[in-house]
């Protein structure tokens, strides 16, 4: 009788192991055992088929001494790990209830449809713990043993006359607590391969969708703006996946397609339409049949098309459209992809515009910067120039010339980073207009190291030298500048120096802190090396009564952001 029940019960577990496979294949069930919050009906739905599980295993089982050796306990205890304790509940009430009628009045009816609930109560206990990864196969086995337990223990109080209970639990209990808890390890086991192959679905997908990402970065860094490097990206996707074409459009057109030649014809308004009913609506759709004479018919007929919207900052900018050949379980994991892709696509894009408007405020505050050359000086520079004329006319004109070249270069250069040479230069055509005006009471003393070559950003020494000119006299009207770079480690050091009164400090003060409205140009220079070089690398000020020292790091390196704005 031992051996009957023991290959009764290993083919209960091959049919539910069976159960289980078909029930993997089917998208809808994969979805709900999927499915983190699954809602009542989809949980309703999971409870009546691992109900009709237990059922099957009731019927499936072996008469032994007026009870039914069987396996019942997979199907509820199954339930309550994978569904929750709804799902395990409702698994336990439709087993037990069909239990209690299959047999009304027998021996263990009653007993075994009391320890059906138990085991759904035990399963329901253990469901967080399971989804969490916190039990492995040996718990499974041990959670199945203690269900099966506890299922002798009811029929021993139950079950009448107590003499053929313990009978019967001396005969079925080591063959059912056995066989059920290796069973569940299989049949879970059945059900964590759907969990495995989603997951590596997921990471293969993930991994074509960032391949794409990171080849089109270069290209994406460019917006919608750029048909050319649109037509790029929707080449990169296009090779890189199966799909038959491949469009990248903004709310109104259609900007680059890459495809088979056939396709050359889904440019039109036909497909164009639904697209941007797609991006209205801000949601990923699949088009997947259309009726004569509708001009994507041939299409559709043995394609799917998926139109997925591109969002930047909450707003829909375009779309990625692909179209994909059609299979009846493709729809839904080409529709996450599309989806998926186009969050990426849309993250870079944001990122993009995000970079596009930082350049832009860049040149903003360049361009305010040299609105800021202090009109005083162009007076100055006019008065002095008209003084040199009556006396020297030969002077006077190279002084208006360098003044033409000082302000082409100052008004007309929109460059964002030079050579320092370059800007050396620039601060030299100043200094020899404040020569001629401020003649012997005016020495500048340039200490620049041979051969340096570094970048600086555009006009960021004239206000220093401008200062330093204004402000910096000594108690003989005598102005001293010095301008020295030099090179310490991986840095360029730039400085400022005068013999003045020094700075006073609560200006230097105000000028860490961004408060008050004295010293607009120093401001204006330490805001825009710490944007640049980080917030530890604004304007560095050594002042004291003997005058004050203005300097500040940049890197040797040529490539720092080099690009012209």
């Amino acid at each position: 009788m031992s051996n009957t029940m023991f290959f009764s019960l290993l083919l209960n577990i091959g049919l539910l192991v069976l159960i289980a496979t078909m029930l993997t294949k089917i998208p809808v069930v994969r979805s709900m055992l999927l499915g983190e919050n699954n809602p009542i009906g989809s949980r309703a739905a999971l409870a009546v088929i691992f109900g009709l599980v237990s059922i099957v295993s009731t019927y499936t089982g072996v008469r032994a001494q007026g009870a039914i050796v069987n396996t019942r306990v997979i199907g509820v205890l199954a339930a309550g790990l994978l569904g929750g304790p709804y799902v395990g509940m409702g698994a336990a009430i439709i087993g037990g209830l069909h239990r209690y009628l299959f047999d009304i009045g027998g021996f263990t009816a009653v007993s075994c449809a009391v320890s059906t609930f138990v085991e759904g109560l035990i399963g329901s206990a253990f469901s967080r713990r399971f989804k969490a990864g916190k039990i492995d196969n040996t718990g499974i086995f041990l959670i199945t043993a203690l269900a099966e337990v506890c299922q002798m223990v009811i029929i021993l109080f139950i079950s009448k006359p107590f003499p053929a209970a313990l009978e019967l639990v001396r005969l079925i209990a080591f063959p059912m607590i056995t066989m059920n808890a290796l069973g569940m390890v299989v049949f879970i086991g059945t059900f964590n391969i759907v969990f495995m192959e989603e997951d590596s679905q997921f990471a293969e997908k993930m991994r074509l969708a960032l391949g794409i990402v990171e080849q089109s970065l270069p290209h994406l860094r460019k917006g919608l703006y750029s048909t050319k490097d649109m037509e790029a990206a929707a080449e990169i996707i296009y090779n890189s996946t199966s799909c038959a074409a491949v469009m990248i459009t903004d709310t109104q057109k259609i900007l680059a397609m890459k495809g088979e030649a056939r396709y050359n014809d889904l440019k039109g308004e036909a497909l164009l339409k639904p697209i941007l009913e797609s991006i209205h609506d801000r949601r990923t759709t699949t088009f997947t049949c259309a009726r004569k004479p509708d001009p994507l018919y041939h299409i559709l007929k043995n394609h799917i098309i998926v139109a997925a919207p591109l969002i930047e900052m909450d707003k829909p900018i375009g779309s990625l459209t692909m179209v994909v050949r059609k299979h009846w379980v493709t729809s839904q994991p080409n529709l996450n992809f599309a989806s998926e892709l186009a969050r990426l696509f849309s993250t870079q894009l944001e990122l993009s515009d995000l970079d596009y408007q930082k350049q832009l405020r860049r040149k903003a505050e360049f361009k305010a910067l040299q609105s800021q050359v202090n009109p005083h000086f162009l007076y100055n520079a006019l008065n002095t120039i008209s003084c040199v004329c009556r006396e020297n006319p030969d002077r006077a004109r190279e002084l208006i010339l360098t003044l033409s070249a000082y302000y082409r270069q100052t008004l007309e250069n929109d460059q964002y980073m030079l050579n320092l040479h370059t800007e050396l230069y620039h601060v030299s055509s100043y200094l020899e207009l404040e020569q001629a005006r401020f003649e012997e009471k005016l020495q500048v003393i340039m200490d620049v190291e041979d051969d340096l070559n570094c970048l600086v950003p555009s006009f960021i020494l004239q206000p220093l030298v401008e200062n330093a000119v204004r402000y910096g006299a000594d108690t003989k009207g005598m102005r001293t500048v010095s301008i020295q770079a030099r090179t310490i480690d991986d840095f360029v050091e730039i400085s400022v120096s005068d013999k003045g009164p020094g700075i006073p400090m609560d200006m230097v003060i105000q000028l860490y802190s961004g408060e008050g409205r004295g010293g607009v140009g120093l401001k204006n220079v330490h805001r825009r090396l710490k944007s640049i070089y980080g917030e530890d690398n604004g304007l560095k000020i050594e002042t004291s009564p003997a005058g004050s020292r203005v300097w500040f790091r940049v890197p040797r390196s040529m490539e720092h952001d080099a690009e012209n704005r």
